[in-house]
């Protein structure tokens, strides 16, 4: 059976960071280094995507830039939300897997339906390897018991 990324959410859990449009990258990067987290979402005074800022666009902006940030608005880094990549909740996470990669992504903001595109959660290439590797783990136990049959008839 394939596993849908809704399976991965509910074990990770579907809390995102994030920050507003207008904010100094410095405060940004604050948050990445208090959460230790990788991407963040960032969004509008009405809660509504905007884009997300990763570890990558900033120091795309660094290199760019020789270092100048301070007054950078995260806006000015971001990938906005025309760019933005998203998942769905019943996309399966062997999908998510190859858009990621195919793209060179990797975190992947998951959305509702298209029409509110609601902001369900965030995950990383980790949590889509973490949940492949359990898997796998979980189909070798089964197979190995079979073979020793060690399935009571």
């Amino acid at each position: 059976m394939k596993r849908k990324v809704s399976d991965l959410l509910k074990e990770k859990g579907t809390a995102v960071y994030s920050v507003r449009n207008t904010e100094k990258l410095k405060d940004a990067v604050k948050v990445f280094n208090e959460k230790r987290v990788g991407a963040l979402m960032v969004l509008n005074d009405e809660d509504e995507i905007q884009g997300i800022v990763t570890e990558r666009d900033i120091l795309i902006r660094l290199s760019q830039t020789e270092g100048e940030i301070k007054d950078m608005s995260v806006k000015m880094v971001m990938t906005p939300k025309e760019k933005l990549i998203v998942g769905t909740p019943d996309d399966n996470i062997e999908y998510i897997m190859k858009v990621m990669t195919t793209n060179r992504i990797r975190h992947i903001p998951i959305v509702g339906d298209e029409k509110s595109a609601k902001l369900e959660g965030l995950i990383s290439i980790g949590d889509v390897v973490k949940t492949l590797l359990s898997d796998v783990g979980f189909e070798n136990k089964l197979l190995k018991d079979y073979i020793e049959g060690n399935y009571p008839i």
